[in-house]
């Protein structure tokens, strides 16, 4: 609360964006307290209806299910930039075809993804994949229902992208929030009477909740606030795909990394451990990604922020505003020394006393989060202004040896699960480093070699 309130009055209401990105994290506020309440509220709910091991496949097949996010090659990111320069430049039409196209393209790719998981899952044994001796045709169903959410939701994703760039972050995070809601009521309210498949009932409840909310949200928006963009066919130009494509192809690569560190995570503890750790490590970076769900709420607003300010050479709106934020992480990393401290009675009363989490993976989650928190900060400037090279080479090296080196810390070194964690802390540390420095080029005003740009 301190920390809101100081930025929110640090900033010069007088800037018209400074003004847009106050409001907008003043809205946010309220909506990031329920969403994480009803965020931290699932899981316990989870616990009761299904078996921890169970859990732990649920999360592991939507990670995995996430990986296909990337065939997106970017576009959301990408297309966010795009539009908040239309916007910048007051050009509704080209907002539109930016639209129309995105849609269409992701529309496409979504009907090839369909078309040959359909032909190529019966073939598949997920049982193997996902490390289970859960029964099969279950498995296999659930794994469709998640996929086929997944593809619903891959469509849709365009509406975040122009809530985005309108400096509309709150109203996306109510659509989240609602889903995570609608969920949670579902799985508490009807699960009790699924006494057959009630692995799949749990599963479709969490799959589908956000897409519908989603789905929902966009016919409303298009019909009424947002009418003027609304897609449209004859709106659709393929000319423009290059424009978006161009950046959104490093944006391509950084989601890989992304996905290959973060939900890769649940994969390689569920392939080369277990499941029930699956659990663990989920709860407990729930826990401690507290701090950075509240420091998105800042930094999402900016992310437009820092492409309109970069475009007009606002260097020193750009310079006050980082201060600001690192000034605010400082205030984070408290909060996150006493979630460690109090974490075992934390646990305790969230989730209950039959969940026992290893110590090491409370400590490791600890220090990742206190290197996140800063990084985190200079990724969305980059990624506002588009500076890309540098990240996409580092998300490169990354992608190439994550498996490998995990593998080894895991199973070769036998630190198991804290051998993974060491790794993500060690990639966080160099991408801090990095991106600060890149940071400090760019706002020297000199003339930037490409590795920078």
């Amino acid at each position: 609360m301190v920390a809101l309130r100081n930025i929110l009055l640090s900033i010069n209401l007088s800037d018209e964006r400074s003004r847009s990105i106050a409001i907008n994290i003043a809205k946010s506020f309220i909506v990031k307290i329920l969403s994480t309440c009803v965020t931290l509220a699932l899981i316990p709910v989870s616990l009761h209806y299904v078996e921890k091991e169970s859990y732990g496949v649920w999360l592991t097949i939507a990670s995995v299910i996430t990986w296909f996010s990337i065939f997106d090659f970017g576009l959301s990111n990408g297309l966010t930039n795009r539009l908040t320069e239309a916007f910048a430049d007051d050009n509704s039409h080209l907002a539109k075809v930016y639209l129309s196209t995105t849609y269409f393209i992701l529309l496409i790719i979504t009907g090839a993804l369909c078309l040959s998981y359909f032909i190529i899952s019966p073939f598949i044994n997920w049982n193997m994949i996902f490390s289970t001796g859960m029964n099969r045709e279950i498995l296999n169903r659930t794994v469709g229902v998640t996929f086929v959410s997944f593809a619903f939701l891959f469509i849709l994703k365009p509406i975040t992208s122009l809530l985005m760039a309108k400096q509309k972050h709150f109203l996306a995070n109510i659509i989240q929030m609602l889903g995570n809601f609608v969920a949670l009521a579902l799985i508490y309210f009807l699960g009790s009477y699924i006494t057959n498949n009630k692995f799949l009932f749990f599963s479709t409840a969490l799959a589908f909740s956000y897409p519908l909310l989603l789905l929902i949200f966009s016919l409303i928006l298009y019909n009424l606030q947002y009418k003027e963009f609304r897609p449209a066919w004859k709106s659709v130009n393929l000319s423009y795909s290059r424009n978006l494509f161009g950046l959104s192809i490093k944006f391509f690569v950084i989601q890989i990394c992304v996905i290959v560190v973060v939900t890769g995570n649940n994969f390689l503890i569920a392939h080369f451990i277990d499941n029930s750790n699956v659990t663990y490590y989920n709860i407990s970076y729930r826990l401690y990604s507290i701090v950075s769900i509240f420091q998105l709420m800042f930094l999402q607003p900016l992310w437009s922020g820092f492409t309109d300010a970069y475009a007009l050479k606002d260097f020193a709106w750009i310079k006050t505003v980082i201060i600001k934020i690192n000034k605010m992480n400082f205030s984070l990393c408290v909060g996150l020394l006493v979630m460690f401290l109090l974490h075992k009675t934390i646990y305790k009363l969230w989730v209950g006393p039959e969940i026992s989490i290893p110590f090491e993976i409370d400590l490791l989650l600890f220090i990742y989060f206190l290197f996140y928190l800063f990084m985190q900060t200079y990724v969305y400037f980059i990624n506002g202004i588009g500076k890309l090279n540098l990240q996409t080479l580092l998300s490169i090296i990354i992608i190439i040896f994550q498996f490998p080196l995990a593998y080894v810390l895991i199973k070769q070194a036998g630190l198991g699960i804290s051998g993974l964690l060491i790794l993500n802390i060690f990639w966080v540390v160099v991408s801090l480093i990095l991106w600060r420095k890149q940071y400090q080029e760019i706002m020297s005003g000199r003339t930037l070699s490409k590795i920078w740009q």
